[in-house]
């Protein structure tokens, strides 16, 4: 077994009338395997993590683009149902029940999104 460590942090002295410090951190349990990916997206939805493939997961995305336009949508299905949008180097964390597959296409261009799959 192994351990991954994610931290975030929040921080700001301007959004708000007080300053936002917000930092929270786990210990998570990898049993399992662990997949490290980049996938060219297009405008066509392309599947990057099948459900049957793997059990609980923790998933890590990075939209490595710098141009702003290339936007990335994360699917749960592939039909339309967008789970969220990544801009330009916009990254997200976050615990995936398996339980449906996950795609990916682009707004425009060719962007490629940077894919870690840490399998508890």
């Amino acid at each position: 077994m192994a351990t991954l460590t994610p931290t975030l942090t929040l921080a700001s002295t301007d959004l708000t009338s007080e300053t936002l410090s917000l930092f929270v951190t786990d210990s998570l349990t990898i049993s399992k395997a662990v997949q490290f990916k980049r996938i060219a997206t297009s405008t066509t939805s392309t599947s990057f993590a099948a459900a049957a493939s793997y059990t609980k997961s923790y998933v890590y995305l990075k939209n490595t683009s710098a141009t702003a336009n290339e936007i990335i949508t994360i699917e749960k299905a592939n039909n339309g149902d967008e789970y969220m949008l990544l801009g330009a180097g916009e990254f997200a964390f976050f615990p995936w029940a398996s339980t449906v597959n996950l795609f990916a296409d682009a707004a425009t261009g060719t962007p490629v999104l940077e894919v870690a799959i840490f399998e508890a």
